[in-house]
């Protein structure tokens, strides 16, 4: 199994590397524009109609792969919005960039990107990176305007896990457990975050739209900074518990999540922005992904179907439960008082678990039959109660 991640450092651009960012650009928007009047889609033809064009900039050609891909890209997540019959605009690279996985090299704790035939601009790693970056090979770069990220990746062993743990995801934390123990990791600093910058931003009174759009951007950059922190320490602390208890990872699918609530429904715009903007349910899943894979753990991901109801049901007799007060459920069948979020996140383990006895893959045959003789004595148990 190989495992991929990105570790990220700040630098200051060279004049070079300014206007080698400026020229990528430049390559991007061009297939881009090629694209969109010549309707090509597959990446093959995109590269037989435009690489020989690319030619006419002054740059290497190491580049000349990436900048197609990136427009492909753009195109592709374009086309499907116009299939979807959603908002979209043609895509347009404003903000300089370069990147490419050819012609690089690192040599004396620095990177050496190519700028013209046997020329390099060098960029010092810090010592974050270089301890990153020791015993892993390191794949491709990217720059933007001050941040250099550089792609590592390397060989894992996948791990045998006994048992599964279900993540809950909520407006202002997160549950993590299954029926032996749970976890709540409190997220409502994220939240507390967004409405902040949300009313700061409202409360902007310059008319010149250039301002407000740069005064914008610094307050979102401050917003992302801080909130992708919190997410950052959260899904790394998921992971790591679940790697000490040797527990496959279980995630629920929330998408249509945003679609509760619209314009019209009087619920305000206040409960609308907290649905939809203010907790980025979205990052904390990748991240857990990302961090899973890096140290060999499985992770499942939940169809629509086999998410819905997780929180109703009821976590030991399976009957629909009701809100007794607050976020407590009570199950009038097995008489079982349990907070929401736990009731949730044990059901979530547990389907991974149905997942895994029917895909045959993930749990060992000896681990399988253990959570069978489990899950029998639990509804004889139950049985014996009624």
């Amino acid at each position: 199994m190989y495992a991929f991640k990105a570790v990220t450092q700040h630098f200051i651009p060279s004049d070079n590397l300014i206007t080698l960012m400026h020229t990528f650009t430049d390559m991007v928007n061009l297939t881009i524009t090629l694209m969109i009047e010549k309707n090509l889609t597959s990446r093959n033809s995109v590269s037989k109609e435009i690489y020989h064009k690319l030619t006419d900039y002054n740059i290497p050609s190491y580049y000349y792969p990436e900048a197609i891909s990136k427009a492909v890209a753009l195109v592709k997540t374009y086309r499907k919005r116009l299939k979807k019959k959603q908002k979209a605009t043609i895509p347009h690279v404003e903000k300089p960039m370069l990147s490419t996985y050819y012609g690089f090299k690192i040599e004396n704790d620095k990177l050496m990107i190519p700028i013209a035939k046997r020329a390099y601009e060098s960029i010092p790693l810090n010592a974050y990176v270089r301890s990153s970056i020791s015993a892993v090979k390191v794949h491709s770069f990217t720059l933007s305007a001050y941040t250099l990220s550089l792609v590592i990746g390397r060989e894992v062993d996948s791990m045998e896990c006994t048992t599964t743990v279900g993540v809950d995801r909520n407006l202002r934390n997160a549950t993590v457990g299954n029926e032996d123990h749970h976890e709540v990791h409190d997220l409502s600093e994220v939240v507390e975050i967004k409405q902040r910058y949300r009313i700061k931003k409202s409360h902007f009174q310059r008319n010149d739209r250039r301002i407000q759009k740069r005064i914008a951007s610094k307050y979102g950059k401050r917003e992302r900074n801080r909130t992708k922190q919190i997410i950052h320490e959260t899904s790394k602390a998921i992971v790591k518990a679940a790697v000490k208890n040797n527990e496959m990872i279980v995630l629920e699918n929330i998408k249509g999540l945003i679609n509760i609530t619209k314009k019209g429904d009087r619920r305000g715009t206040n409960y609308r922005f907290l649905l939809k903007n203010a907790f980025p349910y979205g990052m904390l899943a990748s991240q857990i992904i990302y961090k899973a894979d890096w140290e060999g753990l499985p992770v499942i991901e939940l169809s629509r179907k086999e998410t819905m109801n997780t929180s109703k049901e009821c976590s030991v007799c399976g009957s629909l439960t009701r809100i007794e007060h607050d976020r407590m459920l009570k199950c009038d069948t097995c008489d079982l008082e349990i907070d929401r979020d736990v009731n949730a996140c044990i059901n979530i383990a547990g389907r991974g678990r149905t997942w895994l006895t029917r895909s045959h893959e993930g749990l060992p045959i000896e681990a399988v039959k253990q959570l069978k003789d489990v899950e029998q004595m639990a509804g004889s148990q139950i049985s014996t109660s009624i």
